[in-house]
């Protein structure tokens, strides 16, 4: 990713800009999902896998810098000691170089249309987060599918089409399904960091909506936590997990979790491959969500 950045950005400080946001990035998740799903349709071309990996790593970097920036989040983040305009350019460099990256593997307008539609997807999904608008659970689900989704869809599906030279629907399918259950637990965790203004803005995860039920007093007291505090307390926060336990807010993340998890398993169990290929590419697959942070 670096040596991608060294070629298509000659302006030094915008370069070692981007070299500072990308040794931030701890994490190749997504480029390991493209990886395998090429090594697991039949790929053999190892620098062009290793090209779509890095084009992808380089587009979700750009993603979590517009995320961040947009929902004022993660304040350690080197994008977030900067001035936003400059950090917001430099994001737009890096997702245009993404897409540069990417696209420079296939000549397929097909592999092409797919990249975009689900750099859109994930946009518009964007847009119903940052403007609140689930009201249902089923809403913040679909937003979610869209949002994070398509991201995870975007990897696991272009990696096989750089392997077959086509799409697989089910692939785009359990693909979702993975994104969502990563999402769910992320979520979930973001209850618990200072950091995060989900809380403090009163977005409409899934968590909130559930407790918007009003099921029990937990759920109630839990509301008005949300709605008056900016953030949980430290010595507050064995109350505040005991409180969640209360509501039921871990075990119907839990659910929603195993839901999305066996929709994923279903749709790999479709794919026409080897009883032993399709095995090793669910634990694979599940394995990186196991690690996710």
């Amino acid at each position: 990713m670096n040596h991608f950045i060294d070629i298509e950005i000659p302006n030094p400080d915008l370069n070692r800009t981007l070299h500072a946001f990308l040794d931030a990035k701890d994490q190749l998740h997504f480029s390991e999902l493209a990886f395998y799903h090429y090594q697991s349709f039949g790929g053999t071309d190892t620098d062009a896998a290793e090209t779509l990996g890095a084009g992808i790593e380089l587009l979700i970097l750009a993603f979590d810098i517009f995320d961040d920036l947009e929902d004022e989040d993660s304040p350690d983040e080197p994008w977030m000691k900067i001035n936003r305009s400059v950090a917001m350019n430099a994001a737009t460099a890096l997702y245009t170089l993404g897409i540069k990256v990417i696209g420079s593997v296939s000549n397929s307008t097909d592999f092409f249309n797919k990249l975009m539609e689900y750099i859109l997807q994930s946009s518009q999904g964007q847009h119903d987060d940052l403007s609140n608008k689930p009201i249902t659970e089923n809403e913040c689900l679909d937003m979610i599918k869209c949002k994070s989704g398509s991201l995870t869809a975007l990897s696991c599906v272009l990696g096989t089409m750089l392997a077959t030279g086509k799409f697989v629907p089910t692939v785009e399918s359990y693909a979702f399904q993975l994104g969502i259950a990563l999402q769910i637990e992320n979520d979930y965790k973001g209850l618990f960091y200072n950091s995060k203004s989900d809380i403090a803005k009163n977005k409409r995860t899934l968590a909130y909506l559930y407790i918007k039920r009003k099921l029990n007093q937990a759920s109630i007291d839990l509301l008005k936590v949300f709605e008056t505090k900016d953030k949980i307390a430290d010595i507050e926060i064995k109350c505040y997990k005991e409180k969640l336990k209360e509501a039921g807010i871990p075990q119907y993340m839990y659910v929603m979790i195993q839901l999305a998890i066996q929709k994923f398993r279903r749709g790999v169990a479709e794919l026409e491959l080897k009883q032993e290929e399709k095995k090793r590419l669910a634990s694979f697959l599940l394995n990186k969500f196991d690690k996710e942070d």
